[in-house]
């Protein structure tokens, strides 16, 4: 059962990672073009880059990826709910009652969560273009030349599609896991998560990584407990309050398991 969940998942993910990928490249190319390269000079160029990098447009483009792979994923974590409980059960899961919750933290989750991401991401962006800034100026190139040869850089198919399959990885997952999360939320069942690693070579481990994802495959945790990750707190893969070592490029998932009582039964709660 968990090699068949982990096999969807992954084909799922990829179907997620395509459609943010778009919206990244989308993202980076409307950065770029927000610079007014012609302003810059060596005394104003980092001020008027700060004010250009508008936090706005990541917020933006995050909400829109969460949004799309959270509904599609929660709402097929919904139909594997109801797939557990159906022969003993009415369904519980409402794709309405989903939605209405989701949308209600959607907001406050990457305010909160990924709001700290989104500025990592854009203070990085920021401080790469910085730096090619300062290494021409002290190499004594003329600012023009410097401005036009990073124009060339950062508007670059090659490049802003690989800054964006590496953004895409991470928050898709952190988007499907949050969404499965929320989905067993409204199930109306008790429920537990189960951590499905990938198991295989890009699985994180020791000695290569101080993080152990691969030791974590089958664990479970009531619904509203974090799991403990190498001694670090995460309530799912992905997870944005985790670090860059323990999250980036993550492909873990969790699988919601109905919790049960000593006679077998499904244990109800109360929804949302």
């Amino acid at each position: 059962m968990r090699v068949q969940y982990r096999k969807q998942w992954l084909r799922w993910h990829k179907g997620y990672e395509k459609y943010a990928v778009v919206k990244f490249q989308r993202m980076f190319k409307e950065l770029a073009n927000n610079i007014p390269f012609n302003s810059l000079n060596e005394e104003n160029y980092e001020s008027i880059i700060d004010g250009a990098i508008k936090e706005s447009v990541f917020y933006t483009t995050y909400q829109e990826v969460y949004k799309h792979v959270g509904f599609k994923h929660g709402q097929r974590t919904g139909k594997q709910i109801n797939a557990q409980i159906k022969a003993i059960e009415s369904k519980a899961f409402s794709l309405n009652d989903f939605i209405s919750l989701f949308e209600r933290e959607l907001l406050r989750y990457i305010l909160d969560r990924g709001g700290s991401r989104i500025r990592s991401v854009r203070y990085h962006y920021i401080r790469f273009i910085n730096e090619i800034i300062a290494t021409g100026i002290n190499d004594g190139k003329a600012i023009r030349e410097i401005t036009t040869d990073l124009q060339k850089l950062i508007k670059s198919r090659r490049w802003y599609r690989w800054q964006s399959l590496r953004i895409a990885r991470t928050e898709t997952t952190a988007a499907a896991n949050f969404s499965a999360v929320t989905s067993s939320r409204v199930s109306g069942i008790e429920m537990e998560k189960e951590w499905i690693s990938s198991l295989d070579a890009r699985t994180r481990r020791p000695p290569d990584s101080q993080f152990d994802h691969y030791e974590m495959n089958g664990v479970k945790v009531p619904l509203d407990k974090n799991f403990d990750v190498s001694n670090e707190k995460l309530l799912f893969p992905g997870d944005p309050k985790g670090s860059a070592g323990n999250v980036i490029n993550c492909r873990c998932t969790v699988a919601q398991i109905p919790k049960r009582d000593k006679n077998g039964k499904l244990i109800r709660t109360n929804r949302f």
